[in-house]
């Protein structure tokens, strides 16, 4: 016996013995056809082995993880609405060589991610998602840990998102459609902003990073944007030195930002709205709500915090938040790894490895080193505590209870500041969650709620 690595997909026919009690010549026509016509063919491009074929499924080694989970992704895009659905599993490490077949731990735990997986799903295990690296350009949804039978620890775990790539399509479309348009500020400042979608108007704060260009197609973590914009009128804008807005401003100050806010208010003609801020952003909402009563009319923060990185007393935030700075504003511009690469890590650790590598190129082109050596100090040191008693208007603080960016107590310090505040424990460890954080049910639903008292 040998040993090698591989990246195993197994695979099983849901349903496999009800079907054959109740037809089983049809059944095993529509297997062969199955099989023979989707999965065979499927594995062949994929330069993929069947090693073991049973009645109601297959075990296939491939010498690349990306491989297998490519492989698997056009097998169930072709099983689309037909009448046999499949579940499937994908792992990758040591194997043991019998003959032509295999054994040991990558055959072992596919196996059980496959009978964990729903109908029509396909689960990949993080190590396999890890080993096929960032570059697989194929949309994957992340799963909670999973107990496997027989397996001592917990799996933790991605799923197929087959709905990813026309998602991705459609976020394309979105990009190519907007009509940017610009405001000038008090000073002088050239703001890029736009509006999608249709109804309730909302206006998005600017954050410490945005870019209408790639907001669509790059801003990979940051599902409001087009979550939002299917049920309202969601307007955003670049702020100043990032995106499309102007760059190289050296006064970075949140009165100017407050400018700023109202100045794309005025260039939508919006007299009164509700404000919707992540992170960053939401310090910004607070602030104008704070000091523009009369131009607002509710407050959704998520992800926020009244205190910057450098004004908190909790030790750990304090040091994962200069550890970052130091690493960015020294290597802004280096390849990965990078120190953008670990912000964006921290931002959505449970996000896509793809996601979360093209959110790091997203912040490159949003801001380039020297604009970020003016924002981040801001974002660093803001302090904000002191304007929460003066906001009149409603709010809505939803905030991650895994968040390591903004820990809760962030939430709870916006909540608590302000008098007509709600606070809403999200269960995910997302600051900037992804348009796939199974968090957004819960969170689109308390925002419609929080609209309808508005």
């Amino acid at each position: 016996m040998g040993r090698k690595i591989s990246a195993i997909l197994s695979l099983d026919v849901v349903g496999y013995t009800n079907q054959m009690a109740e037809d089983a010549d049809a059944t095993l026509n529509e297997l062969k056809r199955v099989f023979g016509g989707i999965v065979r063919p499927s594995v062949q491009e994929n330069a993929g082995r069947i090693f073991k074929l049973m009645g109601d499924g297959a075990l296939v080694e491939f010498d690349s993880a990306g491989t297998a989970i490519k492989c698997a992704s056009s097998i169930f895009q072709k099983l689309r609405g037909d009448s046999i659905a499949l579940r499937a599993g994908i792992h990758a490490g040591d194997v043991l060589i019998n003959g032509a077949d295999l054994f040991g731990e990558a055959v072992n735990v596919a196996a059980r991610l496959q009978a964990s997986a729903q109908p029509g799903a396909c689960l990949v295990s993080k190590t396999a998602v890890d080993v096929a690296g960032t570059s697989l350009g194929i949309a994957l949804r992340p799963e909670s840990s999973l107990r496997l039978k027989g397996l001592p620890n917990p799996i933790d775990a991605f799923s197929i998102d087959f709905d990813g790539d026309g998602r991705r399509a459609r976020n394309k479309r979105h990009a190519e459609s907007q009509d940017i348009r610009f405001a000038k500020s008090v000073d002088g400042t050239s703001l890029a902003w736009t509006s999608t979608g249709a109804g309730k108007k909302i206006l998005a704060t600017p954050n410490w990073l945005r870019h209408l260009e790639y907001d669509w197609t790059m801003n990979t973590i940051a599902g409001w944007i087009p979550l939002l914009s299917e049920r309202y009128c969601l307007v955003r804008f670049d702020g100043r030195n990032n995106g499309l807005s102007d760059r190289g401003v050296g006064d970075i100050s949140l009165d100017r930002i407050i400018e700023d806010i109202e100045a794309v208010l005025d260039a939508a003609e919006i007299e009164k709205a509700p404000l919707f801020g992540v992170s960053f952003g939401a310090s910004a909402a607070a602030a104008f709500a704070a000091a523009r009563p009369n131009r607002v009319s509710g407050l959704i923060l998520m992800g926020g915090f009244a205190q910057g990185h450098a004004k908190r007393m909790k030790a750990g935030e304090t040091t994962l938040g200069q550890a970052m700075a130091d690493m960015s504003l020294e290597g802004w511009n280096d390849e990965y790894p990078s120190g953008r690469d670990l912000m964006a890590q921290s931002f959505a650790p449970s996000a896509s490895p793809h996601d979360q590598r093209t959110y790091a190129e997203f912040m490159r082109l949003a801001m380039d080193h020297q604009d970020h050596l003016m924002v981040w100090p801001l974002v660093s040191n803001i302090d904000i505590l002191d304007f929460l008693p003066k906001i009149s208007c409603p709010a809505l603080v939803l905030h991650a209870n895994k968040d390591r960016m903004n820990g809760v107590e962030q939430g709870r310090k916006l909540a608590s500041g302000i008098k007509r505040a709600r606070l809403v424990g999200l269960e995910t460890a997302n600051n900037t969650m992804p348009e796939y954080d199974p968090a957004w049910q819960k969170a689109l639903e308390e925002i419609e709620r929080f609209f309808d008292t508005l």
